[in-house]
């Protein structure tokens, strides 16, 4: 009676190890905050746009993107190299107006992830 006993608990013990380690090799990173937040309405033009994630990852693209579909230039600051930051410069000040900045980002393990902020800058007074 007391090896089932101690054969049923190792079974328990083997099924909730099973359970809890692909859960927690599976995290992967996210986008922890963004400046400017999504959602936001600026009063001017953002001279930076800037990323900030749960975990390093290398952020392979960032698009900048207006309302009518029309790609505004930005560059990257401080290359490919794996961070949990990623920083780029808008290359002309912004029109009053919607944006989206796309991203797409690789985690250690290959993992592909990406995402968008939505952003818009206020007309003039």
């Amino acid at each position: 009676m007391l090896s089932r006993f101690h054969l049923l608990r190792s079974s328990l013990l083997a099924l909730t190890l099973a359970a809890v380690t692909p859960a927690a090799a599976s995290a992967h990173a996210m986008l922890h905050s963004s400046d400017p937040a999504d959602g936001a309405t600026l009063p001017s033009s953002p001279r930076a746009l800037n990323l900030a994630f749960s975990e390093e990852c290398r952020v392979t693209a960032l698009r900048l993107v207006d309302e009518s579909g029309r790609e505004h230039q930005v560059r990257r600051e401080g290359g490919r190299a794996a961070s949990s930051k990623a920083t780029a410069t808008v290359a002309a000040p912004l029109p009053s107006g919607a944006y989206r900045l796309e991203w797409r980002a690789m985690g250690d393990d290959g993992h592909v992830m990406s995402g968008t902020v939505r952003f818009a800058v206020a007309a003039a007074r």
